[in-house]
């Protein structure tokens, strides 16, 4: 039972020193990075604006990127913008809209004034569709980039990210540890990017952060990390002692429930025999002076 428990309890505490983490270059509390330039996926949503389309058919309005990738623009069809940046989807957008709208509508052309003293030197030039000034494309809801909290916080979960949250903001987002949480077992899983070889595993230093306003472990956290709090040794040790136990007090208390009911009609059986007896008994000696 003891090896079971030490078992159950394990070490998952991540013994990475704090000094060789204060000298890395990983982003933390005041030493945040910016993040690299948005890539749209789904379900980000699109703000879509064109300043001149078909008579009857604008285009204007939030356009929600749809699990397969694409954005709908009603009477002109659907844009394939997953993977993309906001400059990339508006040329996009452009060179779709050109087989239902002029160019001059799309702001393809401009004028070349050329040498002020000519004017008739005046030429029309073409411009790059993502330079145009008649379509425009931003990014109103950021759906997509998310970090985890999972653990004994009060609410785990999916987040969204700004590019400015930290271990501490993501703790107090969850409602905090609650009462069977290990303050000093909490660390970040930072998956691997595109080519590296494994993730980073990261520990988390709660009681420096918060009691000591210690920047080292409050880590800037990056789109896809994993915050994991885990519980308490002793909680884990009970809960696992708990479900062993489990088994043998389900067939106690089924064996203690059918001896009480064996009992219980052996007495009812018992009493109602005792009661036939004396129903069906001799008749009671006559009385002295009765007839």
């Amino acid at each position: 039972m003891a090896i079971a428990v030490l078992a159950s309890c394990g070490c998952q505490t991540v013994r990475t020193p704090e000094e060789k983490i204060a000298s890395s270059n990983i982003p933390v509390e005041f030493t945040k990075v910016s993040m690299p330039e948005y890539v749209v996926e789904p379900p980000d949503l699109l703000l879509v604006e064109v300043l001149e389309a078909l008579p009857g058919r604008p285009i204007s309005g939030e356009r929600l990127v749809k699990p397969d990738g694409k954005i709908s623009l009603g009477f002109y069809g659907e844009v394939y913008v997953a993977g993309l940046t906001t400059l990339e989807i508006k040329e996009k957008i452009v060179l779709h809209l050109r087989q239902y709208v002029s160019d001059d509508y799309l702001g393809l052309w401009r004028l070349d004034p050329g040498d002020p003293e000519d004017p008739d030197d005046d030429k029309q030039v073409p411009v790059d569709p993502k330079d145009s000034d008649r379509v425009f494309v931003d990014i109103t809801a950021y759906n997509s980039k998310v970090y985890y909290v999972q653990g004994d916080v009060a609410a785990p979960g999916r987040m969204p990210i700004t590019g400015n949250e930290t271990v501490l903001d993501a703790i107090n987002y969850a409602g905090g540890l609650i009462a069977t949480a290990a303050p000093q077992n909490i660390r970040l899983v930072r998956p691997a990017p595109p080519g590296a070889c494994c993730q980073q595993v990261l520990p988390v230093n709660l009681a420096a952060i918060v009691s000591a306003g210690d920047p080292t472990t409050n880590y800037q956290l990056m789109p896809g990390d994993r915050l994991m709090v885990y519980r308490d040794p002793i909680v884990r040790a009970t809960i696992f002692i708990d479900r062993i136990a489990a088994p043998f007090q389900t067939v106690v208390n089924s064996v203690l429930q059918y001896s009480f009911a064996a009992r219980s009609v052996k007495t009812i059986n018992s009493a109602v025999v005792g009661a036939s007896t004396a129903n069906t008994g001799a008749p009671a000696a006559a009385q002295p002076g009765a007839r």
